[in-house]
């Protein structure tokens, strides 16, 4: 089965994301598109809401539904923070920061889940 991960960085335009047009020509019902919403840190203040709506698919219905990671910045590749640990920021940062730590569809966050999704879509 394939599935297209179409990777969005939180802080850019999804509707008028190149990849989110790309995937929907070879994918027009969304059937096998699930949209990875990267950066969330960089969300600008007071646009959270509309990215959260996108992520819980009120604004646009994805079969597979949307995910959301955060990986390691600069600074934290720059120090050698390990994936390990950038594992752990990522699940900090989801359990302690609005509005995510208010989702309560948990699996919707962190590259853990991710792998665990991908992984039984698979089987």
């Amino acid at each position: 089965r394939c599935v297209i991960l179409a990777v969005v960085p939180a802080n850019v335009d999804f509707h008028n994301s190149q990849i989110m047009s790309d995937a929907q020509k070879v994918d027009p019902q969304t059937s096998r598109t699930i949209p990875v919403i990267t950066k969330p840190d960089l969300i600008d203040m007071g646009a959270e809401s509309d990215v959260l709506e996108l992520l819980m698919g009120d604004k646009i219905n994805f079969s597979l539904g949307f995910h959301m990671v955060k990986g390691r910045g600069q600074a934290a590749l720059d120090k050698g923070q390990s994936i390990q640990d950038g594992l752990i920021d990522e699940t900090q940062f989801f359990e302690r920061v609005e509005p995510w730590k208010s989702v309560q569809e948990r699996d919707l966050f962190g590259t853990t889940n991710l792998r665990r999704k991908l992984g039984e879509l698979q089987m």
